[in-house]
């Protein structure tokens, strides 16, 4: 009788649309190897589950959960955990982009240790060869290259966070005794390279038709080369500013040698031009507000569109439903007729963001709040670029599938003579006196001779509860479903795909990469790309175009400790502003080892709230305090996760990270 090794694949490979469109198959148990990797139904089975539990950072990302941040699924096909509460602990809350009710400790929230699932790739990896024979030489090498893919996307998802980790490349034997099974940590220099080897791989012999986005192909593959090697040459190059010493760094395991931060971002710049030569480009249209709009929520596959990972809704009524779903629509939006109907406005937009933008002044040049005739006067004006408008929601803007025109006063003056510095919560004595607030949205009072006064807009600020109105004055629009159905604006009714990689990224790897290529080597062809990547994403936003400083000054010094030329830093503001709210900000304040700055000491979000004028028939938006007071600290070594304490229980070996 012919022997079969058997693989398991109904409860640890739950078949999902993660990234996957057409790996929609039932469960089937047990397969034998050969069935799994010899055919295409195999294969994608396989496949599923991996592509399902990737670490990818999307609506369903939480910092701080059991899950470890993803939203994964169970056997039944129903996501684990509180999924539908991850806006509450959104990693754009850390980058001071949103502030929102999750928890401000970030001290051991990020954690991720995954070998579960890169046992289950490598058995792939190493099974596949059995089978060659049963692929052309070209199919083969496309599967081999999507599984290379996938295991990089793992260790990359723990390289940033702990540093050197364990290289495990092939299937460990479970009889061996313990000690052979104990891995020490590779050096970081070793786990970047390894996931470079991964993804070259994947980058030389992926799948070529870049509009097959819903699976990784070369371009998914390059992508990922970028973010992670501009990662790697990042952490190389400012590392050494952060002051933290200790046995794993002196062993290499946290941080790298400056002199290696040149050949990771010379990788992560070929990789960008790789997929700039492919054809991609910049979704474009004569409305630039529109246009930039449609970039998250049309299909734009070959066009901007890298990589997609697929949601849709849930339905309890399938047993094994596999369809992966997010509440963002119901968690992001205010509360109102067609609009979140349960939970609503979870996080609001921070004028620390929308301060970064083209927008008109609030503040004049002696110091007093600009008076505007109506609250459209702020956003319905060329001084505000279109994309500014795409990505938030302002007083007076008009919500396109309720057909509501928001309302986000959060109080009124019946005069005003004050500075704007003199009207912060610290100074109450003006306030006291002439600013009237109630403690609800749409409230109203009797005021002197101005008779009944609206005092607080519908979608203005709730007082005694933080959910559902605004906080800030600004909601987040960048992701909106314009397209939904009122009906799905629930938990759990979600349908937008997640754009993991697109071309508005890329660039702006690209001119990074670039540039600091250019610091290291001189080479102005490098810095005039650099620029151009940037005027690119400008125009596309409407933004003005940008004068880079031919001689920039040093602006990192004073504020950070080491130099940092301004053109860099404009590049990194304009890296900002195009990927705000994509579960990037966080991440990019901690490869620039600039988080412990920005944040220390309890640092206060801002704020941009309206205010009507009684006096004189006028408006004004004050930059204040958020009223719930999400103060965010970041301790400079957070910059590497804590080694899971019950993973050096089970590995001696593991050299803990400095600091812990």
């Amino acid at each position: 009788m012919k022997a079969y090794k058997y693989i398991l694949v109904a409860a640890a490979l739950v078949v999902g649309a993660s990234a996957c469109n057409n790996l929609d198959l039932e469960p089937k148990g047990m397969l034998d190897d050969g069935t799994l990797f010899s055919s295409e139904f195999g294969v994608r089975k396989y496949l599923a589950g991996l592509y399902n539990d990737l670490p990818i950072e999307d609506f369903c990302y939480k910092y701080a959960s059991d899950e470890k941040g993803y939203g994964t699924m169970n056997a039944a096909g129903y996501h684990v955990g509180n999924v539908w509460q991850a806006l509450k602990g959104y990693g754009p809350t850390i980058a001071c982009e949103t502030t929102g009710r999750g928890n401000e400790d970030t001290a051991g929230q990020w954690g991720y240790w995954n070998y579960d699932r890169i046992r289950e790739i490598n058995v792939m990896i190493e099974k596949l060869p059995l089978y060659k024979d049963a692929w052309d030489e070209g199919r083969y090498n496309e599967i081999m290259a999507e599984a290379r893919f996938i295991r990089a996307y793992y260790y990359f998802a723990m390289a940033k966070r702990y540093g050197g980790v364990p290289i495990i490349d092939k299937v460990q034997d479970p009889t061996l005794p313990l000690e052979e099974l104990q891995v020490e940590r590779a050096t970081e220099y070793d786990t970047w390279k390894f996931i470079y080897a991964d993804l070259k791989f994947a980058m030389e012999n992926g799948v070529s038709d870049k509009t097959a986005v819903t699976r990784a192909n070369r371009y998914s593959a390059a992508a990922l080369m970028a973010k992670a090697m501009l990662w790697a040459g990042s952490v190389a190059k400012y590392n050494q500013y952060t002051g933290i010493t200790g046995p794993a760094t002196d062993a290499g395991l946290m941080g790298m040698d400056p002199s290696d931060a040149k050949e990771f971002f010379q990788y992560a710049y070929d990789a960008c031009k790789m997929i700039g030569d492919a054809g991609f480009s910049l979704h474009k249209g004569a409305d630039k507000e529109k246009a930039y709009t449609e970039i998250f929520i049309e299909n734009l596959a070959g066009e901007e569109d890298i990589f997609v990972k697929t949601f849709g809704t849930h339905t309890t009524t399938v047993p094994w439903n596999s369809t992966l779903y997010s509440s963002y629509d119901d968690m992001v939006l205010p509360k109102g007729t067609n609009m979140a109907q349960n939970v609503g406005a979870a996080i609001h937009a921070t004028w620390d963001l929308v301060s970064l933008y083209e927008t008109p002044a609030i503040v004049d040049a002696a110091g007093y709040p600009v008076r505007f005739n109506s609250y459209d006067d702020f956003w319905n004006t060329d001084e505000m670029e279109p994309r500014c408008r795409a990505n938030f929601f302002f007083s007076g803007m008009t919500e396109p599938v309720s057909g509501t025109k928001l309302d986000i006063q959060q109080g009124v003056f019946t005069t005003l003579s004050a500075k704007a510095e003199d009207l912060t919560p610290e100074d109450n004595n003006f306030i006291a006196e002439n600013c009237i607030k109630e403690q609800d949205p749409g409230k109203t009072q009797t005021v002197g001779a101005y008779g009944e006064v609206k005092i607080t807009g519908a979608n203005g600020i709730k007082r005694n509860g933080d959910e559902g109105y605004s906080t800030t004055g600004i909601f987040v629009r960048k992701y909106m479903n314009y397209n939904a159905d009122p009906a799905t604006r629930v938990l759990h009714g979600s349908t937008q795909n997640w754009k993991v990689f697109r071309y508005g990224e890329i660039l702006m790897d690209r001119a990074e990469a670039a540039y600091e290529l250019y610091l290291e080597t001189g080479n102005t062809a490098l810095r005039d790309d650099a620029f151009d990547c940037v005027a690119q994403i400008r125009d596309r936003a409407g933004a003005h175009a940008h004068t880079f400083a031919a001689s920039p000054a040093d602006i990192g010094t004073a504020k950070y400790g080491f130099p940092l030329d301004e053109n860099l830093q404009y590049i990194r503001d304009e890296r900002k502003r195009e990927l705000c709210i994509e579960n990037q900000g966080e991440w990019d304040q901690r490869r620039w080892r600039i988080a412990h700055i920005l944040l220390e000491a309890n640092y206060w979000p801002r704020t941009l709230m309206p205010y009507k004028v009684l006096s004189e028939d006028k408006y004004i938006f004050l930059n204040e305090v958020e009223v719930y007071g999400r103060r965010l600290t970041f301790d400079k070594r957070n910059y590497y996760e804590a080694i899971p304490g019950d993973q050096i229980n089970k590995n001696p070996k593991l050299v803990r990270n400095d600091g812990y």
